[in-house]
């Protein structure tokens, strides 16, 4: 499986419309691929089935909030062509309230090579008040459970 030690991997087809007047996927779409699975690691953390606003306010109120982001773009990417867009916890990025999240896109055209890596912050909010919510244990150690190597 391509990406081996990340716990998050998706398998997207790039699209025609993906592409813009350059003649390569538009730097947005990278944003929206690295989004799919940073909300697969969220939904397994907090315990959520889809990462509904509804299904967050019936529960406890609490969601994840994305900071920031930085991302690398490294290889343009053309139609047609596989991704794998991956994603983990940084190993020892889990704070009081926060956590980073690192990507990884290869692509199945380039031989498996990196086309864009990054990281975002994310944080954990009481969409009810808008407060940080602490960390429990609980979520620390799924978040844990999906570590980098380092």
């Amino acid at each position: 499986m391509p990406n081996e030690g990340w716990p998050i991997t998706i398998e997207i087809p790039v699209l025609w419309g993906d592409m813009d007047d350059f003649g390569h996927v538009n730097n947005i779409v990278y944003l929206k691929w690295f989004e799919t699975a940073r909300v697969e690691i969220a939904k397994k953390a907090l315990g959520l089935e889809g990462l509904q606003m509804d299904e967050i306010k019936k529960k406890d109120g609490f969601g994840p909030i994305l900071a920031n982001f930085k991302i690398n773009y490294r290889i343009p990417l053309k139609y047609p062509d596989k991704v794998y867009a991956s994603a983990r916890v940084k190993r020892g990025g889990i704070g009081n309230s926060s956590f980073t999240i690192e990507y990884l896109m290869t692509s199945e055209k380039n031989g498996g090579a990196i086309v864009s890596d990054g990281e975002s912050v994310i944080v954990i909010v009481n969409y009810r008040d808008g407060s940080k919510m602490k960390i429990d244990e609980e979520i620390r150690n799924k978040l844990m459970s999906m570590e980098g190597e380092g």
